[in-house]
């Protein structure tokens, strides 16, 4: 459960993002994004990403955890703020891929920000449910907005996705950051949740 549905949710991310590769076959990847990475799925992307081999990006407004950040993989960092502007209809192409953990202003950004034939996996909606883009992106450059689901997806990808995660998952450095707690102390952490303010990994021992 350290993993949890959060680790199943990017490892889907993340193989989106290599589909461009392999099912794809477009031109090799090199700088990914990630928003929302000290989050349970964000960090847990950027791990998977950088294992990959990509120059992974890491989003986030928590000034605290570069270090954590960098030990999952991270090469560069980026405040958040940088995103949370008006979203040009085409912005600079950046990246060859983004794993999107936020939803609102921020993945309006990113979409414009995604290079030719780039993915966009996006699988939050911390930031907002709204979309504020246009058809520009997807015909101009061709990129494609992947959504995921880990809860309808078949037991055939299912046992993929645990297969691969002896090769992709470091648990020692996520057991580091994961904090174990009971049912109780979750009245107390919910807030600090909503706030933005948790980082890493929450496990709940129902026996605690």
């Amino acid at each position: 459960m350290t993993l949890g549905t959060a680790g199943i949710t990017a490892l889907l991310c993340s193989f989106a993002i290599k589909a461009r590769e392999e099912l794809l076959l477009g031109e090799k990847i090199n700088n990914v994004l990630v928003t929302g990475a000290t989050g349970g799925v964000g960090s847990i992307a950027v791990m998977i990403l950088s294992k990959f081999g990509y120059k992974v990006t890491a989003v986030t407004g928590k000034k605290d955890q570069d270090d954590f950040l960098k030990k999952l993989g991270a090469s560069n960092i980026i405040n958040r703020k940088e995103f949370e502007g008006e979203p040009k209809l085409l912005g600079k192409g950046l990246w060859d891929g983004v794993v999107d953990t936020v939803g609102g202003t921020i993945l309006s950004n990113v979409i414009s920000q995604t290079k030719h034939s780039g993915i966009v996996a996006a699988c939050g909606n911390a930031g907002g449910i709204k979309l504020n883009t246009s058809v520009m992106p997807f015909i101009l450059r061709g990129i494609k907005l992947w959504g995921i689901d880990s809860i309808m997806i078949s037991i055939k990808r299912r046992e993929f996705l645990w297969n691969e995660v002896v090769n992709l998952i470091n648990f020692e450095i996520l057991e580091k950051h994961t904090k174990t707690v009971g049912l109780e102390e979750l009245l107390n952490i919910f807030p600090n949740m909503l706030k933005g303010e948790i980082s890493g990994r929450i496990l709940v021992d129902v026996k605690k």
